[in-house]
């Protein structure tokens, strides 16, 4: 997990060049935003950056977004990326219930409010901020651990009470991982 850089980074998938401007439009003044026009095209970006929010298009040729959707969250690096799927079209309790079982976290409809868009986006983003800093909390603390235990492998003199407060870290460590996970 790399660190966001000082504008979160936004991906925006749709194959209609006048919704990518839009949605461009709206976001940059507070977000850098990374534009693809399907949804292999979006892959690929995810395979080379992190993105703190996907916009992604419910209809594509090719590959859907559903089906987007579905490859992104069978990633590591973008299992816990929130998913906000558009649509203009597929506005029904059905494809919306769709979107939340191939893993969207949040369903708009288009046209958008350009002040609901940000709001959501904003949202969506410091959530994800959030849960990458937990993560290099945790790592941090992982690091903590294991040097504290090599210092008590190398001096067998050590007192049993550090022993007793390794454990307790190795607690914290695991109840910080649930919280993670938890948290979304």
């Amino acid at each position: 997990m790399t660190p966001q850089p000082k504008k979160p980074q936004i991906l925006v998938v749709d194959d209609h060049p006048a919704n990518r401007l839009a949605y461009q439009t709206v976001l940059e003044p507070d977000y850098a935003v990374f534009l693809a026009e399907s949804g292999r095209q979006a892959l690929e970006l995810c395979q080379r950056m992190e993105f703190a929010v996907i916009l992604l298009d419910v209809r594509m040729p090719g590959m859907d977004g559903y089906e987007t959707a579905v490859e992104l969250r069978r990633r590591k690096q973008t299992l816990y990326t929130p998913i906000v799927f558009t649509s203009a079209i597929d506005q029904s309790l059905a494809h919306v219930n769709r979107g939340f079982v191939v893993g969207a976290t949040d369903y708009i409809f288009s046209p958008v409010d350009p002040e609901f868009l940000r709001f959501k986006v904003a949202t969506y983003s410091q959530m994800y901020l959030r849960h990458e800093e937990l993560v290099r909390q945790i790592d941090r603390l992982n690091e903590l651990i294991h040097s504290l235990r090599s210092a008590i492998e190398a001096d067998a003199s050590l007192d049993q009470s550090l022993r007793s407060r390794i454990r307790e870290l190795d607690g914290l460590l695991v109840d910080l991982k649930r919280q993670a996970i938890a948290a979304y």
